[in-house]
């Protein structure tokens, strides 16, 4: 572990230390609200005071004027509801933010026709007129799109009245597809092979027919050409701006790399900065064809962005790293189907009008071998970082959590926080396995919120008795597991009251059907895996997540009693203040 992040625990303890020793005075004295603390007792207060951007007391206003003197600030909270900050402990916020500028399908269900105006009419209207410059489509819903089951390819995109490169870059962020022009730009051709990460759709001779699935389609989109240095810093202020809106005041960025990391360093240079920032670099297949080659690629992931890893002092927000990624198998809904299952899919080999059915011999797949995931997981851990995996699937989670297990043996008194993220399909022994292991599960609530034709289809294609185990949060919950949440935005828009409403019904809308497989979340359940949980699950649990004495004040001003309201109305909270570090933000 980087020894400078260890110094937050020390400040934190000297701020204990302190008000023991040397009486302390508030800068800030927070009063006349609903508070809630997220403390192991779920405690309520209804004062906080801060000096310095960590708190020094909590309690009545009455007992908190001992720590005020005539230069402390008082702010009544007007008896309005406070909590932490929210936590999104898995996301990919540059990405997001670049998403939102430039052509944009909006995740729509559309048809190819629909698609093509779109692109058609952002093509006639942007000034840029030049055969070299790339168009990336955003927010493309692949796997939505109409009539059911369609395939878009190259060849429809090449219809387009332009000379430039294309790439529809998917919603689930696992899949682009590039017209003939990108695709030679990107030197991709039926010689190329295929690669042991990911997929590259062909023809009937190896012609690729424009659809890259999961490393292919991250190296195109690494691959454009760069922003600069300015419009990274422009991204990373509108990102912060909205994340703080909704009332995040912590992420991790769950596959990290330079450009963002400047930038938000940038922001922590001039004193910009107002969320904090964790970040995972990544380790893929390539840089570990044999276990010879392990020690190398955990020493060049630790040491390639490593001054990036800059700690602020006292408690402004930092920009870290700590956490190494890794893409285990890919994704579960057709028609990619790369996530990895214990047993094989159902394919329909009939029509989407007269669907037929039928076991295949497809189980989805796997990056890393189990012989070369082991000793990777025991040496990042050794190395002091939390291995961070991408695991989807039963499959995939499995061996997963055999590494981690192994890993545990091998280093039992090291404090190491590993996270499986996504989980949309369990299988029933490894709930348990998570708790027995001390691995967390990051999940996206909001996916439970599924459409009856979506259901219909999970159901065929996993069938009855493995869809109980489908996006299971409570589940995890009763088996005494701790969860963490991560949106996973821009799978999905930035919505984080929406993901929470979600977890509280298991459904889109009223009019859509309720995921009915497992419980609803409590509310407590929700705002712990959004705040103290998801600290833990980070290894952040000393510094923020919760509102105690020693810890950032980190916190956000709600414009509703979340304790008063339905579950059905919990999308429609409004954050009036989020304050980092005692000092408001918006």
């Amino acid at each position: 572990m980087p020894n400078q992040y260890r110094k937050l625990a020390i400040i934190a303890k000297k701020a204990i230390q302190g008000r023991r020793m040397t009486f302390q005075i508030a800068d800030t004295l927070y009063y006349n609200g609903l508070i809630y603390t997220a403390d192991n007792s779920n405690n309520f207060v209804e004062a906080i005071a801060v000096s310095q951007g960590i708190i020094i007391a909590t309690g009545t206003k009455s007992n908190l004027l001992a720590y005020c003197n005539e230069k402390t600030q008082h702010i009544d909270l007007q008896k309005k509801m406070v909590m932490p900050g929210i936590i999104d402990a898995h996301m990919h916020p540059f990405w997001g933010g670049a998403t939102l500028a430039g052509c944009h399908l909006d995740y729509l269900s559309l048809t190819i026709d629909e698609i093509l105006s779109r692109i058609q009419r952002y093509l006639d209207a942007d000034p840029i007129d030049s055969d070299t410059a790339w168009l990336k489509v955003s927010a493309w819903y692949r796997e939505g799109m109409q009539p059911e089951g369609i395939q878009m390819t190259r060849y429809h995109l090449d219809s387009l009245n332009t000379s430039r490169p294309i790439l529809l870059f998917s919603s689930d962020c696992h899949s682009v597809l590039a017209n003939s022009r990108a695709l030679e730009l990107l030197n991709i051709t039926a010689e190329t092979p295929d690669p042991p990460d990911g997929n590259i759709e062909r023809d009937g001779d190896r012609t690729p027919i424009g659809i890259l699935e999961d490393a292919p389609a991250m190296q195109a989109i690494d691959s454009l050409p760069p922003l600069t240095a300015e419009q990274n810093l422009q991204i990373a202020r509108h990102v912060q701006k909205l994340l703080n809106q909704q009332g995040v005041t912590t992420i991790m960025d769950a596959r990290v790399g330079e450009p963002q990391l400047r930038a938000f360093n940038t922001l922590r240079e001039a004193g910009e900065l107002t969320v904090r920032v964790e970040n995972a670099v990544e380790i893929t297949p390539d840089d570990v064809a044999d276990i010879a080659a392990i020690p190398h690629a955990v020493q060049q992931a630790i040491t390639r962005f490593s001054h990036w890893h800059q700690i602020s002092q006292g408690a402004q927000p930092s920009v870290a790293i700590r956490h190494i990624k890794l893409f285990l198998d890919g994704v579960l809904q057709a028609p990619i189907m790369t996530a990895r299952l214990h047993a094989p899919y159902r394919i329909n080999v009939g029509t989407d009008e007269t669907p037929h059915w039928q076991d295949s011999e497809h189980v989805g797949d796997l990056y890393f071998s189990p012989e070369i995931l082991t000793p990777l997981v025991t040496e990042i851990s050794r190395a002091g970082y939390h291995p961070h995996i991408h695991t989807v699937a039963e499959g995939a989670i499995s061996v997963a959590l055999d590494a981690i297990s192994e890993m545990r043996k091998a280093l039992p008194e090291k404090d190491i926080r590993p996270g499986l993220a996504h989980n949309e399909l369990m299988c029933e022994k490894d709930y348990a396995r998570f708790a027995q292991l001390n691995t967390y599960p990051f999940l996206s609530f909001q996916w439970a919120g599924v459409e009856q034709h979506n259901i219909d289809k999970d159901l065929e294609m996993l069938g009855k008795a493995r869809c109980q185990y489908l996006e299971t949060a409570g589940k995890f919950i009763d088996a005494g597991v701790t969860v963490a949440f991560g949106s996973d935005w821009p799978i999905d828009p930035l919505n984080e009251w929406y993901d929470f409403k979600v977890a509280m019904t298991r459904q889109k809308d009223p009019s859509q059907p309720r995921l009915d497989n497992d419980r609803n979340l409590t509310l407590i359940e929700v705002l712990r895996a959004a705040t103290i949980n998801a600290a833990y699950a980070l290894d952040m649990d000393k510094q923020i997540g919760s509102l105690e004495v020693g810890k950032f004040a980190d916190f956000i001003v709600l414009d509703r009693n979340l304790f008063e309201i339905s579950a059905e109305d919990i999308e429609n909270v409004r954050v009036l203040c989020t304050i980092i570090a005692g000092k408001p933000t918006i």
